[in-house]
């Protein structure tokens, strides 16, 4: 049987191998395969790339696999402006960050004002691009004293997380619609607890059981804390959960099935079934047990999805066993497959939640770049297959924006887009990060450009000096309810012809937008306008009015004219005094 079109169903589902020389990534490419509002995205985490901390994972490291310390690691803390042009470069809507505790709760009850304060720069400067930040509350780290009391092996800790929570959410949240409460409990409880590679590096089932459940009475406390605060009803709020796909690795054999299928149960199914039923039975517990406010504690949820593993009696212990691996499957640096594949089990795994989903973590580890390529065109093909078949799939984010530290692995797995020189800290754009920013671009919505000069001169008096788009109506300006309505339909930048009153339009911001101001020299018509911006103008733009506030679906117009309507070519004359169309 050719591997490429192997499907063998079983319990865990079907495990599918494609024949990827066959698959047509056309549209893919074209800007075709996703809808214009979709989300695109890079990740990281704190104590990855920012440098210079000191928590649970900074003591553990001289312990860990491979010894290496965080140290600087990408030096983002010092770094953010660079980084930031990285990130836009990309040509993403969102990026998705983590907020380091121990910085802003060094000690406990003491807040750090400026790290605080950094965060917080961080936010506004993303939205000065047009890029929505999506914040992780926890990444894996704890601070010190926090750890010592014995994080959340102990129900009595989760009060100290909630209230560092509800302070940046106070902070943040008038500006952050984007919230992950916890990245991959299975994951921190699992390495942490079981394997031993986590902090605090142990070796306990009945500690695994205890910090799970903690986890989850944290994450459901966590949500209806956020929500009952003010901005938690605009807010989207949910959890991100690792989904390890467990396949048998001889089929036919009932033991290597059983361990599969038990696998599945502990590492995701008992995790998916307590958020739908509320009633959570930790890995290896023997029966479930009912969390307040966990049922409908998400309003998202995000999948982070790398591989499957094949899975037999006697599985690995310890992490750097090299994994088991079907003849034809490519290995990653990390040793495990490429299996893209399993991508769309874990939609049809998560989707029984019924809640929109968002890929909040997909990579690969693979320094010379030889795979990563086709790893990223292979996972949003099937991304956009699964949209395809009715799945609510809002959003991808890449793991991830740069080389960075790898928890237990140190510095020898490199997930980046720009690789980094950790001597140098040089970044360097790779070929699958100018892939990836291609595919997005292609993709996204179009450039908005804003006619805003215009005067009411049927208005009275004061609209004859005032552009109509500066009139406030119900508070603000047109033009913030128009940007407003731009920002929601995934346009995340902006053109704005401001006539020949753009004085009027100094120190006019819009959260969210990437604003570009193009004043007139003298009063021209609407071709004249934008003959005066033509170097302003992309390929493809939408063009408004700014006194006409009309809240219809572009994405819906976007998709008909990229696959129905041909290129519109303008002409623009000087023959005329007002440089209108001719």
């Amino acid at each position: 049987m050719d591997s490429g079109s192997m499907m063998v169903s079983d319990a865990m589902g079907v495990e599918e191998h494609r024949n990827w020389s066959d698959v047509d990534y056309t549209k893919l490419l074209n800007g075709q395969a996703f809808p214009p509002n979709f989300m695109w995205g890079v990740a990281t985490a704190s104590h990855q790339i920012e440098g210079g901390n000191t928590n649970n994972w900074t003591r553990f490291e001289p312990t860990s696999k491979s010894g290496q310390s965080s140290g600087i690691a990408c030096d983002h803390w010092n770094r953010k402006e660079q980084d930031l042009e990285l990130i836009q470069n990309l040509n993403v809507t969102h990026y998705r960050f983590s907020l380091e505790w121990s910085r802003i709760e060094p000690t406990m009850g003491e807040w750090d004002e400026d790290a605080i304060a950094w965060y917080s720069d961080l936010v506004d400067r993303l939205l000065e691009r047009g890029i929505q930040p999506m914040v992780t509350l926890h990444h894996f780290t704890n601070p010190l004293w926090w750890e010592d009391l014995g994080a959340f092996e102990k129900e009595s800790n989760i009060i100290y997380w909630i209230r560092f929570s509800s302070r940046m959410f106070e902070v943040l949240s008038d500006r952050v619609e984007w919230w992950c409460t916890i990245n991959e409990p299975a994951v921190y409880a699992s390495m942490g607890y079981i394997l031993g590679e986590f902090p605090p590096g142990e070796r306990s089932f009945k500690k695994t059981r205890r910090v799970s459940l903690n986890l989850m009475r944290a994450h459901a406390r966590c949500y209806r804390t956020l929500k009952s605060m003010a901005n938690g009803s605009i807010t989207k709020i949910g959890l991100v959960k690792n989904i390890n796909i467990f396949d048998p690795y001889r089929r036919w054999n009932p033991l290597h099935r059983f361990q599969a299928n038990l696998l599945d149960g502990m590492f995701n199914r008992c995790w998916i079934n307590g958020l739908k039923t509320g009633r959570f039975k930790p890995p290896s517990a023997l029966r479930s047990v009912s969390i307040e406010g966990l049922k409908g504690s998400s309003d998202f949820i995000g999948v982070n999805y790398y591989t499957h593993l094949l899975a037999t009696p006697f599985m690995p212990t310890k992490v750097e066993i090299d994994p088991l691996i079907r003849p034809w499957e490519e290995r990653t640096d990390f040793r495990y497959p490429m299996y893209a594949e399993g991508l769309k089990r874990a939609f049809e795994m998560v989707a029984s939640l019924n809640l929109p989903m968002i890929v909040t973590e997909n990579g690969v580890a693979d320094d010379d770049d030889d795979m990563r390529p086709e790893h990223v065109r292979r996972h949003l093909q099937i991304t956009s297959e699964a949209i395809a078949d009715g799945h609510d799939i809002l959003g991808f984010y890449h793991w991830s924006l740069m080389d960075n530290f790898e928890w237990a692995e140190g510095y020898e797995q490199c997930f980046g887009l720009y690789h980094v020189d950790f001597e140098t800290q040089k970044r360097t754009l790779r070929e699958s990060g100018a892939l990836y920013a291609s595919i997005a671009k292609s993709h996204r919505m179009p450039q908005v450009v804003i006619l805003a000069g215009g005067l009411g001169t049927r208005l009275g008096e004061k609209t004859q000096h005032q552009p109509k788009s500066l009139i406030e109506v119900g508070g603000k300006p047109i033009l913030s309810h128009i940007l407003d309505w731009v920002k929601s339909q995934g346009c995340n930048r902006a053109l704005v012809l401001t006539g020949h009153h753009g004085e009027q339009f100094a120190g006019f911001v819009h959260p969210g937008i990437e604003l570009t101001f193009v004043q007139e020299p003298e009063q021209l018509g609407t071709g004249g306008a934008l003959w005066n911006a033509r170097e302003s103008l992309e390929d493809e733009f939408m063009l408004l009015w700014g006194d006409d506030y009309h809240p219809i679906d572009y994405s819906s117009l976007v998709k008909h004219h990229r696959e129905k309507s041909s290129p519109l070519t303008m002409t623009v004359t000087t023959e005329h005094e007002s440089m209108n169309l001719h």
